[in-house]
């Protein structure tokens, strides 16, 4: 630090511990983080100020965390606060876009009934079952936030098992259950730490920590989680961008609309069909039979089943005009009285946007409005990902069994009972030509 008297550098007429603070923060930028500050005396004589002016000085700069006390130690340069924006993104990426190593501590995994916060957000039965994810968030190997996630036990099932250390929860909801988020409301609080909090987040009790609660929708509006956060107030600075009411803004959600499939859809569904089957099944059929798919065979397949096939196909497009994914679905040919989803695809390069999760709830919703019955749809017993996303809307396992002499793959019957009636209807069909 410059030797000398006090250099003025606030507005005239400012106190001198406001002077010598403007001043300090100054010097402070340019130390690196942890360096230890002059002693009260070595300041007052090194600016030629009074002790209480020095005292002034360095507790408005503790109040602005800029710097911290070590008891019998001294003053030292607070560490840098990590600049967090407020957007809809996982703690995982929202750290490495700023090259810090992300990192999390399963605390606590278990299924508790829902209390009137949690069921109000998840729209569940007041005391429904959900399950409870608390993990100790970590930056560069230290802890900076406690979150607390709530997720519907039902649809979720089985998501704690693949839910692996610093595995970034976003990124499973998607490729497992197609989940994709499209907005969520959060609100912010001030909160002190607790004894538990204290120990977890190496701060003292009574440490002030930002406190949020956040719920976050699909791009049907369904609620998929309600988390509770609280972050150490010392280590974060979020930022928000702010925007006049009314103002247009993008949604980072597909731009897809659902129409019914017409025969000269088939390339374009032959295509979704190919791209799928070699993305999603090798390891689960064998690799003889995705090299062999034949582009010109299954387009005239697939044209004849939208013509004169039992199934209704319904298709996904962008506003480009291209089809993303598809569903073919109706009667069980083997039990009238059940729906049947007889195909449900997606292309690879347009996975985690929602898709495959709208054509599937328009299918169901289509199936439902004919009558309250079972829905069934066979998949490959290896498709592990299938399996968690079917579940994930009702479709559970009812023994049944086959392997299919083209596939020589394992598949299993899913069905989901008249009862699950949570899925709400979509919008009306837009039907062309």
């Amino acid at each position: 630090m410059p030797q000398g008297p006090l250099r003025v550098t606030s507005p005239v007429g400012s106190p001198k511990y406001q002077q010598l603070h403007d001043v300090l923060v100054s010097d402070i930028q340019r130390l690196p983080e942890g360096s230890a500050l002059p002693t009260e005396r070595e300041l007052a004589e090194h600016y030629d100020v009074s002790r209480s002016t020095v005292r002034q000085a360095l507790s408005q700069l503790l109040r602005e965390q800029r710097v911290t006390r070590r008891q019998g130690r001294g003053t030292f340069v607070a560490r840098h606060k990590i600049v967090q924006s407020l957007e809809l993104t996982s703690h995982t990426e929202g750290m490495r876009s700023q090259g810090i190593v992300p990192g999390s501590k399963l605390l606590d995994v278990r299924r508790v009934p829902a209390a009137d916060d949690v069921s109000a957000a998840l729209r569940v039965a007041p005391d429904a079952e959900v399950l409870r994810l608390e993990r100790l968030r970590l930056a560069d190997g230290d802890p900076i936030a406690i979150e607390t996630v709530y997720l519907d036990a039902l649809r979720f099932d089985g998501i704690t098992a693949a839910l692996v250390q610093d595995q970034s929860l976003y990124r499973l909801l998607s490729s497992v259950y197609d989940v994709t988020l499209a907005s969520a409301e959060e609100t912010i609080e001030v909160s002190l730490a607790g004894e538990r909090e204290a120990t977890l987040l190496n701060v003292w009790v009574g440490a002030p920590l930002l406190m949020f609660s956040r719920c976050s929708v699909d791009v049907g509006g369904v609620p998929i989680e309600y988390v509770c956060s609280l972050y150490r107030g010392d280590r974060f600075q979020f930022k928000t961008r702010l925007e006049p009411p009314g103002s247009l803004r993008r949604e980072a959600v597909s731009d897809a609309r659902l129409r019914t499939a017409r025969r000269d859809d088939a390339g374009s569904l032959a295509r979704v069909f190919i791209d799928a089957w070699r993305g999603s099944y090798r390891g689960v059929v064998d690799e003889s039979i995705l090299d062999a798919l034949d582009t010109n065979a299954v387009t005239e397949w697939l044209g004849r089943l939208v013509v004169t096939g039992p199934q209704r196909t319904v298709l996904a497009e962008n506003s480009r005009g291209e089809v993303e994914g598809f569903v073919r679905f109706g009667d069980d040919v083997d039990d009238p009285r059940s729906g049947h989803i007889a195909a449900l695809y997606v292309s690879p390069q347009s996975a985690g946007k929602g898709i495959g999760t709208r054509l599937l709830r328009y299918a169901i919703s289509e199936l439902v409005s004919a009558g309250t019955r079972p829905i069934t749809l066979w998949v490959f017993e290896k498709n592990d990902a299938a399996r968690a996303f079917y579940s994930g809307l009702g479709f559970e396992p009812d023994g049944s069994r086959r392997v299919e002499q083209e596939y020589q793959a394992d598949e299993i019957r899913l069905v989901r009972s008249a009862a699950y009636d949570d899925v709400s209807r979509t919008s009306a069909l837009a039907t062309r030509g």
